[in-house]
Formats: C-alpha cells, sequence, structure tokens
C-alpha cells in the first residue's frame, strides 16, 4: 500500500509540475576545494537549468555545512549497523540559508558504500517525492526507487590500467557490474570511455551514452585570472593535475630535462597516493611544484604559460587540454586514448611511454614562437576545438538526451 501512495503521490507532484525535476548527488560537490567530478557536475546542473529543467542537489549533510566526519568508534559502529538496512527514505529538508528545500539522505553516501562493500547490494532510497530522473554525476552505490536511474562512469582505468591506480579493480568491477545492470542508462565523458564501457563490462551499446562535458574557460573566470596572485613565472611549461604515476610525471620530467629548455616545468596540483619523483634530473633544469593554488590563480598560471604539457598515461577525458585551449595556450599530450580524442588535430601528440618522443614535442614547442605560422595555426586549431566542449554545444547535448529518455520511457514529462 506504501508503494502504491507513493507512486500516486508522485504521479501527482509530476503532473503539476512547470517542468522535469532531476536531481544530481552532491557527493563530490560537497567536497571541500572540490574536485574534477565536482566541476562536471556544476556544468551539468548549469546547462539543465539553461534549458529549463528544474535541478537539486541530494545531500547527505546541509548544503554549506562541513562533510559528516568518518568519526570514532561508536559512530563507525552504527554507521555500519545503519548499513545492514537495504533501504533509507529520502526526507526533505530546509536550507537554513533560504526557504528552498532540498532532498537529504543522512550519512548517504558512506552508509551506500559499506552497504554494497558488506551485502554486495546498491543501497535503495525512496521517498514520498522523488525526481523524474536521479543523476548520479559517479559511480555511487545507490539507486532511488520509482524514478529514472542515469549513473555516469568518467573512466575505467582501475580496470583498465590498475598499475596506475590504488583502488582494487575487483571491489570496482563488481560495483560497475551491479550498476550498469541496475541503473536505466550509462552515460560517460569520451567515445574511449565508452567502448571500454561496452566492452569490458558487456553492456549493450544502446545503454551506453557519450555526452563528453562542458570544458573550457567561462568569461567570469577570465575577468578574475587577471587580478589573481601570480605562483608561476610567464612563458613557463606547465603540467596540471594529481602529481602521481598516472599522470607520467616522471617520464615528463626526464624529458624536460632531455630537451635542453631554459623554460621552467611547473607542476601544479596536489600529491598523488603514489609520490614521483619530480627532482631536477640537470643542475641547469628548474622545477617549480605548486601543491594548491585558487582556480584563478591556476587560470592566469595557464594564460600565462608557454605551453601546457599533459603526456598523461591515462584518462577519461582530460579537463586542462580544453582549458588551455580555451585561453589560446598551446598543448603537448598523449596520442591514443581520451586525450587524442579530446585534443583533436589541435595538438602536439607524443608517445606518453617513450622520453625521447616527449622530449622532441618540448623542444618543437620551446622553438615556436607567438605570432608565427605554426604558433597561429595550433592556436587556432585549438580555439576551434574548443567550440566541441562549449557551453551551447554540451546544452544541445542535454536536451538530445533528454529526448533519448523520452523514447525510453513514455511516463517522463517533456520540456516546456
Amino acid at each position: 500500500m506504501r508503494f502504491f501512495l507513493t507512486r500516486q503521490k508522485n504521479r501527482f507532484s509530476q503532473e503539476n509540475r512547470s517542468s522535469p525535476m532531476i536531481w544530481l548527488d552532491s557527493r563530490n560537490v560537497g567536497r571541500v576545494g572540490g574536485t574534477g567530478v565536482a566541476t562536471y557536475a556544476r556544468g551539468v546542473q548549469e546547462c539543465l537549468l539553461a534549458l529549463g529543467f528544474q535541478t537539486r542537489f541530494l545531500w547527505d549533510h546541509g548544503p554549506g555545512r562541513s562533510e559528516i566526519p568518518a568519526g570514532g568508534t561508536i559512530r563507525r559502529i552504527a554507521r555500519f549497523i545503519k548499513a545492514l538496512v537495504p533501504i533509507r527514505r529520502i526526507a526533505m529538508a530546509q536550507d537554513r540559508r533560504s526557504t528552498v528545500t532540498y532532498p537529504f539522505v543522512p550519512d548517504l553516501y558512506r552508509i551506500a558504500h559499506i552497504h554494497f562493500k558488506t551485502c554486495r547490494y546498491l543501497l535503495r532510497l525512496w521517498g514520498e517525492a522523488v525526481p523524474d530522473i536521479m543523476f548520479w554525476t559517479y559511480p555511487l552505490a545507490a539507486r532511488v526507487q520509482n524514478t529514472v536511474n542515469v549513473v555516469v562512469i568518467h573512466d575505467l582505468i582501475p580496470l583498465t590500467h590498475p598499475e596506475l591506480t590504488g583502488i582494487r579493480p575487483d571491489v570496482l568491477q563488481q560495483l560497475l557490474l551491479r550498476l550498469v545492470t541496475r541503473m536505466d542508462v550509462v552515460v560517460t565523458v569520451s567515445e574511449t570511455v565508452r567502448q571500454q564501457i561496452v566492452d569490458r563490462l558487456d553492456v549493450p551499446a544502446d545503454k551506453v551514452i557519450n555526452l563528453y562535458q562542458l570544458a573550457g574557460v567561462s568569461q567570469h573566470e577570465r575577468e578574475q585570472l587577471v587580478d589573481a596572485p601570480q605562483v608561476a613565472p610567464r612563458d613557463c611549461f606547465i603540467c596540471i593535475g594529481r602529481v602521481e604515476k598516472r599522470k607520467n610525471i616522471e617520464r615528463l620530467v626526464e624529458a624536460h630535462a632531455r630537451s635542453g629548455t631554459g623554460r621552467p616545468l611547473v607542476l601544479v596540483g596536489p600529491d598523488g597516493d603514489d609520490m614521483p619523483d619530480f627532482t631536477a634530473r640537470t643542475p641547469q633544469q628548474q622545477i617549480i611544484r605548486v601543491p594548491w593554488c585558487s582556480r584563478a590563480s591556476l587560470l592566469r598560471a595557464l594564460a600565462d604559460a608557454h605551453a601546457l604539457l599533459f603526456p598523461s598515461l591515462a584518462e577519461g577525458f582530460g579537463l586542462p587540454i580544453i582549458e588551455a585551449m580555451s585561453l589560446g595556450i598551446p598543448v603537448l599530450t598523449s596520442r591514443g586514448g581520451a586525450t587524442e580524442e579530446v585534443a583533436g588535430n589541435a595538438a602536439i601528440l607524443v608517445d606518453p611511454h617513450d622520453v625521447r618522443d616527449i622530449a622532441r614535442g618540448i623542444m618543437f614547442l620551446d622553438n615556436m614562437t607567438a605570432g608565427t605560422q605554426a604558433w597561429d595555426n595550433l592556436r587556432r586549431a585549438g580555439l576551434q576545438q574548443v567550440e566541441k566542449f562549449s557551453f551551447s554545444a554540451q546544452a544541445k547535448r542535454l536536451a538530445g538526451f533528454y529526448a533519448y529518455l523520452c523514447s525510453r520511457f513514455p511516463h517522463l514529462p517533456l520540456p516546456l
């Protein structure tokens, strides 16, 4: 009876809504400092709002409040006991800063993880009001009942390159197999990853949709970077991302030394789980480490750089590639996989496993002068490539995606 009444209430609320409602998980947007997935989630929300959809984030702690800490022994035991229950109720809470309400399940994401680790099932969520679509921006071990569930898988790096991460591939594969079975649609951010999902997880091709992602530097960000604190010297080579084995830091530093360039190499990003050796290989080589800076300072460093060096060993997308191109900065990145797909013909492509090839690419860029034909061609191609990931392009892809969902799930309301 409860299930029947819930469905009736959901139908009533949908019939009286002005536009479709889409929820997104807050797992990454709620973290201090944010992540690449947080940028992705905010970009999706921004495009959905522009298309006329209503959006809410599903919170496990109040918006603007600190994330719930892991806690001591008593809290861990209480969390484990809660995780044994296969279903959790979604409450509607009110933001203390406004009159806006938001869906809320206390400590949801940790409990869902423990539930899957213990029981090997997704945590089920139910509520008297659910969205038309639950858009999970990250592979989380939860599912909302009585609605369309969409999950985003950004990459399969722990499966395709297990030596590059500290994530156990067997555990992740169990979760992903459960998700692609139980979720209604799987979304990803490149054709490279889409094909990997189809092949490695045995998912029907028509169930996996590549939406790419909103990428680049907005006009507002361009205005902010002008006055941002400077964290890197002008005309340097810059590499952006976590300083870890997957980013190919050691080969990059070696290639930078071999190139003979006098430009410093600036490594911007937090430490990864492993600690690659980024010490200078020669007395003349200059390596500058910037573990953290504001988004505005990062973009200023990128805008002031001679070129971005991004010879990563594995990526699902490669956001810095498009950010550099949008600022008119030349890019060196890896041949093959998602990096070549995202960069197109607008970057210097190198074999990420060949130090000599990376060094040749750095030398080519080092000798390239702004204003020359080669420089202008690379810059122009980059600006054209950026258009594929612009706001208008991403909004168009999301609109087409919703039309696809409506064809598969006829009960979904049509947007205004």
